[in-house]
């Protein structure tokens, strides 16, 4: 991405929260509002009245904060999967009237969700700062997955825009798709909570990986080589099918819309 595009992509990337958030009372204070909802929800549900916990000498606090690190991970995929299979369709005008490279469409609910992610993460690290004893390094460790979630939700955001234009279900299908995903991973109760039986098969799952590997740099100030390597070689899969896929399809999608 030269300079040009980059400036442009920030507009769209502007303009997208914008008209997100335009004429509510709240403003942009609604990027901050669902996670903190999500997480006192959760917190109640899980830590209080089913009291789950990382480990028997985790307490509330602790626990809120390995919710809300899950949390960030999965609402920021959350983003993507419900936002791309929509995205040319909604961006029709300008895929077909402008100059703008069609490849910086798929990036625009990429961008948001690091935006999100970043308020919730910024969240975990103030509360942890104020609580916990922090280690700075858990930054550095933490970055390394950062990088592999905008990896793979660029390559989902891809490969989605691209089918959402002829499989129209797919935008009906996410929300779903993300309950599923919500509950089948560890993202609202700990591993520790899942019966050793069903261990082998949450470890094969992406979101396994990619919010134990959160969880791990921000809140242990550890560096999981483990999911790291496997989530990575997923990406090393994925993201070459899915660009592939947006460009072999880009003409064809253009003319159906």
């Amino acid at each position: 991405m030269n300079i040009g595009s980059s400036a442009l992509f920030w507009q769209l990337l502007q303009r997208e929260l914008k008209e997100r958030y335009v004429g509510t009372a709240l403003g942009i204070t609604w990027l901050i509002i669902p996670p903190l909802a999500m997480l006192l929800v959760y917190s109640l549900v899980f830590g209080e009245v089913l009291q789950l916990r990382l480990h028997t000498e985790t307490n509330s606090t602790q626990f809120a904060l390995a919710l809300l690190t899950g949390l960030a991970a999965f609402n920021a995929l959350a983003e993507v999967l419900t936002r791309a299979p929509n995205l040319l369709i909604e961006r029709r005008d300008l895929l077909l009237n402008s100059a703008l490279p069609a490849a910086l469409l798929p990036l625009i609910p990429v961008g948001v969700s690091l935006v999100l992610e970043s308020i919730a993460i910024s969240l975990v690290l103030l509360v942890c700062i104020i609580t916990e004893p922090f280690h700075w390094q858990a930054l550095a460790y933490y970055m390394p997955f950062l990088i592999l979630r905008l990896a793979l939700t660029t390559a989902l955001a891809y490969l989605l825009a691209a089918f959402g234009v002829f499989l129209r279900d797919l935008r009906q299908l996410m929300p779903a798709l993300l309950n599923v995903l919500l509950l089948t991973a560890p993202v609202v109760y700990p591993l520790s909570a899942v019966p050793e039986s069903w261990q082998v098969w949450y470890q094969w799952h992406p979101l396994t990986a990619l919010v134990e590997g959160y969880r791990s740099a921000l809140l242990q100030a550890e560096f999981r080589s483990d999911y790291f390597l496997g989530l990575g070689l997923l990406i090393l899969l994925v993201l070459p099918l899915s660009l592939y896929s947006f460009n072999s399809l880009l003409p064809r999608a253009r003319y159906v819309l």
